[in-house]
């Protein structure tokens, strides 16, 4: 028969409740995001510049299409227009939602316990709206990773949960916002536990929590904007090994252009940040590049999802394709590099998707028995992409499946994703990510306790400390420790048995007493409370004794009486012995990466 207590019912039920909450906030989040990136695209690009807002298989145009003319010139004007607004909403009320928003959350679960000020998501709510509607290159996940984590950490702390819990909840809340946004409840589970880290380390604690969230706020979102993948996409199979040469050509491709585009990124974004102006004029800047690109190639503005559907169906030509690529990137790191505010999930899909569309193009042009589908390549240039710049294969495989809803290219996808990241194991997008669950501040404590408790006192503890005998005279006590460089000593009767510790802070004040020193002797000035440790326990125990007790050294006793004294072991000697695993394990992880 079942029990609760073997299923520990409370718990199960406690995130069932927590995480359909926050499932269905960041659902709703999605919902209304969505119509403001919808409406701010109509009137400022559909309206104001003539660009029609692009449309995919799965998600058209909530408010059709103006009748207004090409404007070419006004790009030059809008992106800078929507600089303008979205810089005054980011600094004037929340700083912290300039760039891309998944950073942020991370940033925000790692070095401050989940904590998200309750306005964040809000202002990245409406900047990342005006950005994107006015052609800035940008995605969705930032500012809706931004609303779901928000969300999180706003009930964890209204509730008063513990902070490990809050933490959770903060994941939880960002997965369900990609899941909700991308149509895509698994990857955006996944995906809240693997882009924490930038090695192939998970936030396991999130999956479960994650998942729940996922499927509550895809379910919300979807029933009011429909449940279709978000593109409309061939039937493309794999099904020939020889094909994964030409995969393999691709994801060194991903690996080349994924560094060119970090580097860019970044290198611009620290111009900007370089410039000694106002932070409200930096994005206006970015928006004018960013039309400077956009008046010769429009394509590169706004999300520009349309284009990765077009290339599937393979209705761009190679050299605009091409164009395309660098046009990508330099607008999104006009756009978001200054301090607009959007996401790079989207824009990387679209460098991905063309970078992909290349590769596969030119393999058909010369041997296309290597590349029979051009498109095909489109899609697993999406997933190698950005598995390769944001350090998660797993969840982005999943993502482009489920975006595409063709899951015959899986390993394709696995391969070219599994080459990608293992290229830029050290370049990531997320520069907030750490390198292992082990250097995040949240889990160091556990770590510290993990690497304790695989090993023994009896591999650390010093076999023949300095000791003293019982009888020993105080007199010759004082005469004694200024010849060593210690300041407490086990105190042991003739036959090795442990009688207590010396603490010379504890008679210090005894020093200058004249009359004691042949009347007291060691056993009578010794601390006898003290515990005690056996070789065969783990460092784990003794550091817990010696912070129980607040002391420096920890007697060791044999294991069959448990009153002689085979050795001792120091706080000291337990720290440099975790220093030396740490050490070590970061050589190890070093290697590993170059390799």
């Amino acid at each position: 028969m079942f029990t609760g207590k073997r299923f520990n019912l409370p718990v199960i039920g406690r995130w069932f409740i927590l995480g359909s909450i926050v499932g269905l906030v960041s659902g709703v989040g999605a919902i209304i995001f969505f119509l403001l990136l919808q409406g701010s695209s109509f009137f400022f690009m559909d309206y104001l510049m003539g660009i029609r807002v692009e449309e995919t298989g799965g998600e058209h145009a909530l408010f059709g299409h103006a009748a207004t003319e090409f404007r070419r010139w006004s790009i030059l004007l809008v992106p800078a227009l929507g600089g303008l607004i979205s810089g005054f909403l980011v600094y004037k009320f929340a700083p912290e939602a300039e760039g891309h928003g998944t950073d942020a959350a991370i940033k925000a679960i790692h070095f401050k316990n989940g904590s998200i000020r309750w306005r964040v998501p809000i202002i990245k709510t409406f900047a990342s709206a005006i950005t994107i509607g006015t052609g800035g290159s940008g995605g969705r996940e930032g500012p809706i990773a931004q609303i779901g984590a928000g969300f999180g950490s706003f009930l964890g702390t209204t509730l008063k949960l513990s902070e490990r819990e809050r933490r959770i909840l903060t994941a939880a809340g960002m997965g369900a916002g990609v899941g909700a946004i991308f149509r895509s409840p698994l990857a955006g589970a996944i995906f809240a536990a693997e882009v924490l880290y930038a090695s192939s380390d998970m936030e396991y604690e999130a999956l479960l929590p994650s998942a729940i969230t996922s499927i509550i706020a895809y379910s919300v979102f979807c029933s009011v904007y429909g449940w279709e993948p978000l593109f409309a996409t061939p039937d493309f199979a794999f099904e020939n090994p020889v094909e994964l040469i030409g995969y393999s050509v691709l994801g060194f491709a991903c690996a080349v252009f994924g560094w060119l585009y970090v580097r860019t990124f970044y290198g611009i974004h620290g111009i900007f940040k370089q410039m000694h102006i106002s932070p409200y004029i930096k994005p206006v800047i970015g928006g004018f590049l960013t039309g400077c690109v956009g008046f010769f190639v429009p394509q590169a503005l706004a999300g520009s999802y349309a284009q990765i559907e077009l290339g599937m169906q393979g209705q761009l030509g190679i050299g605009f394709i091409f164009i395309l690529i660098f046009a990508k990137i330099l607008t999104t790191s006009f756009s978001i590099g200054s301090g607009g505010s959007a996401g790079i999930f989207g824009p990387s899909m679209v460098i991905g998707a063309a970078v992909g569309g290349f590769v596969g193009l030119a393999l058909n042009s010369f041997v296309p028995f290597i590349a029979p589908e051009p498109g095909a390549y489109v899609i697993v240039g999406m997933a190698g992409f950005f598995s390769g710049i944001a350090n998660t294969p797993l969840s982005t495989i999943i993502m482009v499946s489920e975006m595409t809803g063709n899951y015959h290219l899986l390993v394709p996808s696995m391969w070219v994703s599994t080459l990608a990241f293992l290229l830029l194991r050290k370049t990531t997008m997320y520069v907030n990510q750490v390198p292992m669950r082990s250097e995040s501040p949240i889990h160091k404590g556990e770590f510290f306790v993990q690497v304790l408790q695989d090993i023994k006192v009896a591999d650390v503890m010093r076999p023949d400390p300095i000791i003293l005998k019982e009888d020993m005279h105080f007199y010759d006590i004082l005469h004694f420790i200024p010849q060593t460089k210690h300041n407490n000593f086990p105190v042991v009767k003739e036959d090795g048995t442990l009688v207590g510790v010396l603490l010379f802070e504890e008679i210090r004040e005894f020093v200058f007493e004249e009359g004691l020193e042949d009347l007291v002797v060691a056993e009578e000035v010794c601390e006898t409370d003290v515990p005690t440790i056996r070789p065969s326990n783990s460092l784990a125990d003794a550091i817990e004794n010696i912070g129980f007790k607040n002391i420096e050294l920890l007697p060791v006793v044999d294991e069959e009486t448990q009153t002689k004294l085979v050795g001792i072991i120091t706080r000291r000697d337990i720290i440099s012995t975790y220093n030396k695993v740490l050490r070590k394990r970061r050589s190890e992880k070093v290697e590993e990466s170059e390799f």
